[in-house]
C-alpha cells in the first residue's frame, strides 16, 4: 500500500513538473531580454509614468524638452523630454552607455534620474546648472525678485537683481525649509499649478489707531499714534477648483463676533 502511494506520489510531482517547468523557462528568458541603451537608444520612461506623460504632453512649457522645436513644434516629445528635467542636473554623473556598449560611467550621485528643483532651471545662471543633453535641455526664464532665501543653493539673484521686496518672501523661505520637496518647490506648485491649496490662515480682528487733530485752525490734519493689532480669526481657504481660482472659504470680516 505504502509503495502505491510512493508511486502516485512521484507521478504527481512529475505531472507538475511537466506543466510548470516550461512557464519557469518562459519566465526566466522573458526577464532576461534587456533593452538596449547605448547609443541613441533609450529606456521607456513613459511605461512606467505614463500619467507624467500624458500631462508632459499637453503642458504649454515643459513639454518644449524633447520636441524638435522649430522643425516639429507639434510633434511628441520622446524621452529628452523626461531628461530634460531629470537628468539635467550638471552637478550630479548619471549612469549612461555611450556609443559602444562597453562605454559605462557609473552613476554617482544619481542613476537613472535625479528628483528636480523648479529653481535648477529657473535660476539666475541656470545655463552653468543645467547639462545641456545634447542641446535639448534650455535653462527656464529666472525667476527674479526674491532674496536669497537661507539654506538654498539655488542663485534667487543677481548683481541687477537683489529682491528685497516680494511679498511671498515668508512663503518662499518656508517652503525651502520644509523638506518634504526640493528646495522652494511646495511654494512653486502651490501658485503655479492646478494642484488645490487648503491654507488655514491667522488674521487680525482689525487694525487700531488715536487720531488727535492738530491745534490749527481748521483742524485739516491729525496726529496718528499707537498703532496696535487686535486679536486674531482664523479662516480657512481651499481652492478647489483648477484653473478658475474660486474657493470654499469658512468665515470672512463679516462673521466676525
Amino acid at each position: 500500500m505504502k509503495g502505491s502511494n510512493l508511486v502516485l506520489m512521484t507521478i504527481a510531482v512529475v505531472a507538475v513538473g511537466i506543466i510548470a517547468m516550461p512557464s519557469t523557462i518562459s519566465l526566466f528568458a522573458g526577464q532576461h531580454t534587456w533593452y538596449a541603451i547605448n547609443g541613441s537608444n533609450d529606456l521607456p520612461c513613459r511605461k512606467c509614468h505614463a500619467d507624467v506623460f500624458a500631462e508632459l504632453e499637453q503642458s504649454a512649457f515643459h513639454k518644449w524638452n524633447g520636441y524638435d522645436w522649430g522643425e516639429n513644434p507639434e510633434g511628441e516629445p520622446d524621452n529628452t523630454a523626461c531628461y530634460g528635467c531629470h537628468r539635467a542636473n550638471a552637478s550630479i554623473t548619471y549612469a549612461d552607455v555611450g556609443a559602444n556598449v562597453t562605454d559605462v560611467t557609473p552613476g554617482t550621485k544619481a542613476h537613472a534620474a535625479s528628483t528636480v528643483a523648479c529653481m535648477l532651471c529657473h535660476q539666475f545662471n541656470a545655463s552653468d546648472a543645467v547639462n545641456p543633453l545634447e542641446g535639448k535641455s534650455m535653462p527656464g526664464f529666472a525667476a527674479g525678485g526674491f532674496d536669497q532665501p537661507a539654506g538654498s543653493p539655488y542663485n534667487y539673484t543677481d548683481g541687477t537683481h537683489p529682491g528685497g521686496h516680494a511679498a511671498h518672501q515668508g512663503f518662499i523661505q518656508s517652503a525651502v525649509n520644509d523638506t518634504k520637496m526640493e528646495d522652494a518647490n511646495e511654494a512653486c506648485i502651490a501658485c503655479h499649478t492646478h494642484i488645490p491649496v487648503k491654507i488655514n490662515w491667522t488674521h487680525r480682528y482689525s487694525l487700531e489707531f488715536n487720531c488727535t487733530p492738530e491745534f490749527n485752525l481748521p483742524p485739516t490734519h491729525f496726529n496718528v499714534t499707537d498703532w496696535s493689532i487686535n486679536g486674531t480669526y482664523t479662516i480657512t481657504v481651499y481652492g478647489w477648483r483648477n484653473g478658475t481660482g474660486d474657493t470654499n472659504i469658512t468665515g470672512w470680516p463679516g462673521s466676525y463676533p
